[in-house]
């Protein structure tokens, strides 16, 4: 017999069946709702057996596996998104499994208060994410060349890596500056912001450093004010590259305590 669990994906105000009747999880399973008081579990049933790709030791494996974990974050992601287009919703981690919908009711009452308040802020918003990237430093291939008479091979060698740390420097300190007045602007059109770590230069495969990676929580009805504003200031500062995305559910800022 297969050893089933409750795979959650996030903790809504009541959803009706017209919502989740057209989704699938991350095993390809309906999705239902688990409802206890005034919040529902948006939940689907995974094998967690010892050979289902959900039981403790092949879900182990599975999560260092790039290309499975990248097809389950999607469907995960498309499920939360789904439910939180149509009601409030509380996105919860990644393989966030419990035994049965028993257990699932048991979370919803520990996290009954502090969820409800949760929902009651992110209603009618969304999280839009803004990066920037560093502009690219002056070459130094630009500069004159020494004249005739000047220091050696050498110390031009020096010469010319002092001046590629300083036009390096320079920009970093110019994307410094700019991220702290886009994050500042940005932040007087959502009703709450984040500063989220930057991502390593090796994961974004990008030219230069990222210098924001901001988190906003902008009301559904300003939504195109806020587009129109990332915008203005990419236009503002040319030799900062923006990346903007969104709409996405409200994950950056709701905080589920696991029991």
């Amino acid at each position: 017999m297969t050893q089933t669990g409750s795979y959650l994906y996030a903790i809504a105000a009541p959803v009706g069946d017209d919502v989740l009747g057209g989704l699938r999880g991350v095993a390809d399973e309906p999705v239902r709702a688990v409802r206890h008081r005034d919040l529902v579990a948006v939940v689907g049933t995974v094998d967690i057996g010892p050979d289902g790709p959900f039981g403790e030791e092949a879900l182990a494996q599975n999560l260092s596996d790039a290309g499975w974990l990248a097809a389950v974050a999607r469907a995960h992601h498309a499920v939360i998104d789904g439910v939180a287009r149509a009601v409030p919703a509380a996105p919860l981690r990644l393989a966030t499994i419990v035994a049965d919908d028993d257990g699932v009711r048991d979370r919803l009452e520990r996290w009954q208060d502090g969820l409800r308040r949760t929902l009651d802020e992110i209603a009618g918003h969304a999280e839009w994410s803004v990066k920037v990237h560093a502009p690219q430093p002056a070459d130094p291939d630009t500069d004159p060349q020494p004249a005739a008479g000047a220091p050696g091979a050498g110390a031009a060698y020096l010469l010319r890596r002092k001046a590629v740390a300083t036009a390096r420097d320079d920009a970093l300190a110019r994307a410094s500056a700019v991220a702290g007045q886009v994050h500042e602007e940005l932040a007087r059109h959502a009703t709450d912001a984040r500063r989220l770590a930057v991502q390593d230069q090796r994961l974004t495969g990008a030219d230069t450093p990222m210098s924001l990676n901001g988190a906003y929580l902008v009301p559904v009805a300003g939504a195109d004010a806020f587009v129109a504003t990332v915008e203005e200031l990419r236009e503002r500062y040319p030799d900062c590259r923006f990346e903007l995305a969104g709409p996405w559910p409200a994950y950056s800022f709701v905080t589920v305590e696991e029991p």
